[in-house]
């Protein structure tokens, strides 16, 4: 089976390095499960991670990143006019910059899975590019949950 691409959030990353995060042992459950997928992500959602780990578990997200070959996009400001127009199209539901970011480059990029904990916030959003394809059996919406 060839390797199916999606994004990682903030979420996926704390509930996978904060062993006391509701989320824990289901986050490293899905890891072990799907270790097939190219995961894709951004420096913000790493510096937000940062912000909610403490310091083991940043050090084992580093590791981890590193070890793992996560694709770490960084962000240039060819892509702040449609993060910016991301922003005003959810402006009422006050999404956060990170969300905002990985939504636009998964349109940008074509890759439109998410792996999040946050499906409230994700589930609003409505992504330029939908697969129909539901290969592991998750949710249609485009985003794997927890």
């Amino acid at each position: 089976m060839p390797n199916i691409a999606a994004w990682v959030d903030t979420g996926f990353f704390v509930a996978l390095f904060a062993r006391n995060d509701t989320h824990h042992h289901s986050a490293v459950q899905f890891f072990s499960d799907n270790r097939k997928l190219e995961l894709h992500s951004l420096w913000p959602v790493v510096t937000e991670a940062g912000f909610f780990l403490d310091t083991p578990g940043k050090i084992a997200l580093l590791t981890w990143l590193e070890r793992h070959g996560v694709i770490l996009h960084n962000l240039s400001t060819t892509e702040l006019p449609e993060i910016r127009d991301t922003l005003r199209k959810y402006q009422n539901l006050t999404p956060d910059f990170t969300d905002a970011a990985l939504v636009t480059l998964a349109g940008m990029n074509g890759i439109n899975k998410i792996i999040t904990v946050d499906v409230r916030d994700f589930s609003a959003f409505v992504f330029p590019m939908v697969d129909p394809l539901n290969a592991y059996g998750f949710d249609h919406r485009v985003f794997f949950m927890l």
